[in-house]
């Protein structure tokens, strides 16, 4: 019988990914010899498939163990690893045979069909090869009796079905490799030699089941060491443009990372719901670059990647384990999926488990794992541009983009130096040639009232556009076209330029957010031309409706369909939009900042003058109620 392998995929599961340290330190400032565990998780479903390709299944689900004649035979079909009881479980449909050819009246032998039951043993050997050994073997009649005829069952299961089992073997070496090559991205160069120690003493643990696979421990043992000194982590002050534009270069790789992810992810998933999740992710992890960027939030000097890394994964786990999903892949795409999955959980419990290594995420080891989800990718998984990308647009149901002319960025302000040439734009509606006014209009209080109109009616217009594949019915359609100008209102002041030294410059936040609808340049890159964002007003409020609507479909009308109060989509859909995915039932928190309480509370002022009829008046950054 043939020997059957297959490279070991690892799933790890958070349940699992509680560290066991043995021993802890046995003098004051000095950390003892200890052991350290990477408790990796293989799915059943993968051993499932794995073996059912080993036992050589044929297009009629039947598998030929032993065939020697039409009377002396064993078949099987509907092959199926299970688990009772923490024990790995074999069972089989099976048809088997004993005689010979019949000769006038005398007996031919006996012919059975009901199923086998393997109790199976599960170890690891010096060569790392997962293997199974049987423990014994339950012989069942048709109906889930005890089989009477057994004897003869016993023998050819034993012969040939008990060496398929026992041959079988997954090579746990594979993995185990790229598990330590990963790791080995994550050294300093000053730790290179405790890390490599470390990594040498690496050994299988005796092996777990739970309910839904095996629990394979890597074992590592830890040589003394000084603990490392880890200064706290402070409240950082805002950073200054030096500051912002080093921080920004050093989380560049990690937003490529995620596209790239996040677009091989969505390949592969049809199920909307993941979709949905992995929009979430990559917005929301954009949206705690900005908190990091603003100095909101703290961030380890030493390990910058460190924070949005593990937000972001965890995340990005969910969406991987989200069961119907998973129904769709193939088994190599799963076997790659959990090979992903293993390496960045073991990656960041093994920083965990041993800070003294000083184990760092870098742009190799985000470069490692890329390439460990999608081999065959060519170029280089962490190019970053600020490009428009169709395939991101689409995957999120984002307009067609066309061709457009290739534009040139404008520089002058931080972070413009980051951004590339624009080849592809979206397809802008056709829109009256009087927008056009509005470009680099920077209105004197003379040009006010017109100005004002001519904004009230762009809005108006790109709210009618958005509404016209939305779907919406018409109550929902109302409160939509009534958040379009409030939001315009709470981002800018209705505005697109500003002068400054007598010139005219685009109006742009802190944190890279542009124009009229303050699109941030970091949230949204990828989804639209950052040029054209800049310095042309109708692209602008145009994108701002465009994501206010995905707002207010996903996020807003399942706050309102659940509080019960149809306004609440209007609140709901701007939280989101001022500050991520997450943020979408900010305004019923008690414990919302002040701060947020008071944007949460101002667009819902404009929301609701809006409804009542009034009028938004730019010079006074607010809305004039309606006048009996």
């Amino acid at each position: 019988m043939s020997k059957a392998s297959a490279h070991f995929i690892l799933f790890v599961r958070p349940a699992f990914l509680a560290i066991i340290v043995l021993w802890w330190m046995s003098a004051p400032g000095l950390l003892k010899a200890a052991d350290v565990e990477l408790p990796l998780f293989l799915q059943i479903q993968i051993l499932q498939h794995t073996v059912e390709k080993s036992l050589n299944m044929q297009p009629d689900g039947k598998a030929v163990l032993y065939q020697n004649d039409p009377y002396n035979y064993l078949h099987i079909t509907q092959p199926e690893l299970y688990i009772a009881d923490n024990e790995v479980h074999f069972r089989c449909m099976a048809a088997a045979g004993a005689g010979f050819k019949p000769i006038g009246i005398l007996p031919t032998g006996v012919g059975w069909s009901g199923s086998i039951d393997l109790n199976l043993f599960l170890y690891v050997d010096r060569e790392w090869q997962l293997r199974f050994r049987i423990i014994d073997s339950t012989i069942y009649e048709e109906d889930g009796s005890k089989a009477l005829v057994s004897g003869f069952i016993w023998h050819l299961a034993k012969g040939y079905l008990h060496p398929v089992l026992e041959d079988f073997s997954f090579d746990l070496s594979v993995p185990q490799q790229e598990i330590i090559a990963l790791l080995r991205t994550g050294a300093s160069p000053e730790d290179t030699r405790i890390l490599e120690e470390t990594l040498a003493t690496v050994q299988p643990g005796s092996l777990r089941i739970n309910d839904n696979g095996v629990v394979v421990p890597l074992l590592f043992t830890l040589a003394d060491r000084p603990p490392r000194e880890v200064a706290p982590i402070e409240p950082q002050k805002p950073l200054s443009e030096k500051e912002l534009e080093a921080f920004q270069q050093v989380f560049e790789p990690l937003d490529a990372f995620l596209v790239f992810v996040v677009k091989t992810v969505g390949a592969d998933f049809v199920n909307a719901r993941q979709r949905e999740m992995l929009f979430e992710l990559l917005i929301t992890s954009r949206y705690q670059l900005l908190a990091i960027l603003s100095g909101e939030v703290a961030v380890d000097a030493h390990d910058p990647l460190r924070l949005l890394f593990e937000n972001a994964w965890q995340q990005l786990k969910s969406v991987i384990e989200y069961r119907e999903g998973q129904n769709s892949l193939m088994q190599d795409q799963l076997l790659r999926y959990m090979t992903f999955i293993n390496a960045g959980d073991a990656l960041l419990v093994l920083d965990t488990a041993a800070p003294q290594l000083g184990m760092h995420i870098t742009t190799d080891g985000l470069r490692r794992l890329a390439r460990m989800l999608n081999p065959d990718y060519v170029e280089d998984p962490l190019l970053f541009d600020w490009r428009v990308d169709p395939v991101l647009r689409d995957l999120f149901n984002f307009i067609p983009v066309v061709p457009d002319e290739e534009t040139s960025t404008i520089g002058g302000l931080l972070l413009d130096l980051f951004v590339g040439t624009a080849y592809a734009g979206e397809a802008v509606p056709v829109t009256a040639p009087e927008f056009r006014r509005l470009d680099r209009w920077v209105p004197a209080a003379n040009e006010m009232d017109d100005f004002t109109s001519l904004v009230a009616r762009l809005l108006q217009f790109m709210a009618m556009e958005q509404l016209k594949s939305s779907r919406l019915d018409n109550p929902s359609a109302k409160i939509y076209r009534h958040l379009v100008p409030a939001t315009a209102l709470m981002e800018s002041c209705w505005r697109q330029y500003a002068l400054e030294g007598g010139k005219v410059v685009f109006v742009r936040s802190r944190s890279g957010s542009v124009g009229m609808m303050q699109i941030n340049q970091h949230v949204w890159r990828g989804f639209y031309n950052i040029d054209k964002l800049k310095w042309d007003v109708v692209y602008n409020v145009q994108a701002g409706t465009e994501i206010l609507m995905h707002y207010f479909k996903d996020y807003g009308l399942k706050v309102a369909e659940a509080s019960g109060k149809p306004e609440d989509a209007a609140r709901a859909a701007y939280s989101a939009y001022n500050a991520g995915p997450r943020a979408a039932k900010r305004f019923m928190k008690k414990n919302a900042t002040a701060r947020e309480k008071e944007v949460d509370t101002r667009l819902w002022n404009y929301f609701a003058s809006l409804s009542a009829g009034g009028s938004v008046n730019p010079a006074t950054c607010n809305v004039d109620r309606k006048t009996s």
